[in-house]
């Protein structure tokens, strides 16, 4: 049996937070999702290290190995506009190579939802690039729902999910 556990991350985690976000950024780029940036671009650890210090960002423990990470906000989200707080936001979502289809993307946002269900909001919402068509269907797959688009010079899918 597989051990997962979620904590916060801290600032000792960055070099492994910066090599999930570059395996997952690599793998983006190869469905054609530039939302992170073009191939060879990546994350550089001052940039971690700056997102973990001001942001809530999680990573997920398997086998004490670091193999993914996320944030989930709770305040008004940029491609959502202005809202009722109704819900929590999920951005990041990324797993470390070797560790794709072991569950980890479900179990990290089954967490979101039992996180923001415990603070009485209704929905899980998390967004991506409308042409990445096999991460919205993953989504999808997950219960997520396509509610909306967003452009801004990208053009985003916006899903949520109910987390009753």
């Amino acid at each position: 049996m597989t051990t997962k556990s979620i904590r916060r991350a801290t600032l000792d985690d960055v070099p492994a937070i910066t090599q999930i976000r570059n395996d997952a950024h690599a793998k983006k780029v190869t469905y054609g999702d530039h939302a992170w940036g073009k191939e060879g671009d990546g994350f550089s650890e001052g940039w971690v290290h700056n997102h973990v210090a001001k942001r809530p960002v999680y990573v997920v423990e398997c086998h004490r190995i670091l193999a993914g990470a996320f944030s989930l906000d709770f305040d008004d989200d940029a491609h959502w506009g202005l809202q009722e707080p109704v819900a929590g936001y999920v951005h990041g979502l990324c797993v470390r190579k070797g560790f794709n289809g072991a569950g980890l993307g479900s179990f990290m946002l089954d967490w979101c939802a039992d996180t923001v269900r415990g603070v009485n909001r209704r929905f899980v919402r998390l967004d991506c690039a409308v042409q990445n068509t096999r991460l919205c269907a993953y989504y999808e797959a997950l219960g997520f729902v396509r509610v909306g688009v967003k452009q801004d010079g990208y053009l985003w899918s916006l899903y949520e999910r109910a987390v009753d």
